[in-house]
């Protein structure tokens, strides 16, 4: 049986429409669809930069005002929306009774503001964010600390991502997985209903 599904945010329950985000931005936040973030960023979703400190790195590399680059950090994080499908697949697994959990790399500033915005959240059961860990994903460390933390088995818990490299080690440590894509939803009913039939 699985009874534990742990969702990314950026990309699984939250995403943003990257034609926009590239009509709006450019190619400033290119590096979000892959795996090779530059470090000041990962070190922003660690929690050991400040958006401020970050803004000023950002105008550096991209060549625009602090200022400028404050707003296009603001910009990014207001194109985030709920993936509907998602967010209906996590209120159907609560009334079933499965515990969801939120596992994700992300910084102070954008976390606090979306888990204060969207409803979504009400429904998980905990959470680890990198930047109150100082750790990130794939790190085994930010894994082992939501399954100590919340008592869960790896062999009863999905872990679901948008990026390979984080459901690669999840599956390390025994966890099922499923890479989100555009049938993200689907492939994640269809590996529940295998493990969980009656």
């Amino acid at each position: 049986m699985i009874r534990n599904v742990i969702f990314d945010i950026g990309g699984v329950v939250l995403g943003r429409d990257f034609s926009r985000l590239a009509e709006l931005l450019g190619d400033t936040f290119s590096f979000i669809a892959g795996n090779d973030f530059p470090a000041y960023w990962s070190e922003f979703d660690r929690g050991t930069y400040t958006r401020e400190e970050v803004a000023s790195m950002l105008a550096s590399d991209k060549g625009c005002s602090i200022e400028e680059a404050q707003e296009r950090i603001q910009a990014l994080l207001d194109l985030l929306q709920p993936v509907s499908e998602t967010v209906e697949l996590i209120a159907e697994l609560k009334g079933e009774g499965v515990k969801t959990y939120v596992l994700s790399n992300m910084s102070r500033e954008f976390y606090e503001h979306i888990s204060t915005t969207f409803d979504v959240f009400e429904h998980f059961d905990g959470a680890v964010v990198s930047c109150y860990e100082r750790i990130n994903k794939p790190d085994e460390g930010i894994y082992t600390c939501l399954l100590e933390r919340y008592g869960l088995e790896p062999s009863e818990t999905l872990f679901v991502d948008d990026k390979a490299i984080n459901t690669a080690a999840a599956a390390e440590l025994g966890l099922h997985t499923v890479t989100f894509d555009e049938q993200g939803v689907e492939n994640i009913r269809a590996l529940l209903a295998r493990h969980n039939q009656a």
